[in-house]
């Protein structure tokens, strides 16, 4: 499918920092003001400093992370890569919302609202207040063309039946939007394809999504757990 979202990247802070303390009080009063984006870009410009003690700044990042209350993709880290150009008034539509909507939806949508075994690991699905709920097929949509100014679709499409008819619809009802998959590497290296229930690699190359079937070897990844557990419990 060709690439259907042309999204702008948000323009990051380029702090000028004369130490790495100087650089880590600037990033902890962003913190303290809720202004996490901000935060993380003072911590990106530090990597780059000579003087930096790297293995104490990955540990202050990794605090800080567990410290944020909105654990949510939109803001541990598409927020800081993205510029959604999301206007007050907007209607936006959330595919899969699950147990996690996505911030700025004023709609929201999902293959089942009850079942929530299924793709929400027994969590239940999360309703908010005067956001209008659908159950839904992303293959069949019941909207009209164009109805929705921003669609927004995050680990979606490789669980899907077909994604031609789903990029289809992704395309009709929604006048742009943001599309986020798993990487390949992704779920190879941390095991992820299987127990998640991934029927697609999804792949972005010459401007088009590629999706092509996992085969059967491929869907229990390298079969190492250890990538995956340095990801969830560092300490370890």
């Amino acid at each position: 499918m060709e690439k259907i979202i042309n999204n702008s990247y948000r323009t990051k802070l380029k702090p000028e920092i004369n130490s790495y303390k100087e650089g880590l009080k600037l990033a902890e009063n962003y913190l303290k003001s809720g202004k996490f984006n901000e935060a993380f870009d003072v911590y990106e410009a530090l990597l780059d400093l000579d003087n930096t003690d790297k293995f104490e700044l990955l540990s202050i990042i990794y605090e800080s992370f567990r410290s944020f209350p909105l654990q949510d993709r939109y803001n541990l880290y598409q927020s800081r890569v993205f510029n959604f150009g999301i206007k007050e008034g907007d209607k936006v539509l959330d595919i899969g919302s699950g147990n996690v909507p996505f911030p700025l939806a004023t709609h929201l949508a999902d293959i089942t609202i009850e079942d929530n075994t299924y793709g929400r690991a027994g969590v239940p699905f999360k309703f908010l207040e005067n956001k209008p709920v659908y159950e839904i097929n992303i293959e069949d949509m019941p909207f009209e063309d164009n109805e929705f100014d921003f669609v927004y679709c995050s680990h979606v499409l490789e669980h899907v039946d077909n994604p031609e008819k789903a990029c289809k619809e992704l395309m009709r009802v929604g006048k742009r939007g943001y599309i986020e998959t798993p990487s390949y590497h992704k779920d190879l290296i941390f095991n992820t394809a299987e127990v998640s229930n991934h029927k697609w690699k999804v792949s972005f190359s010459n401007n088009t999504l590629e999706f092509n079937n996992y085969e059967n070897d491929e869907l229990k990844g390298i079969g190492v757990d250890v990538f995956r557990e340095m990801s969830l419990n560092p300490a370890s």
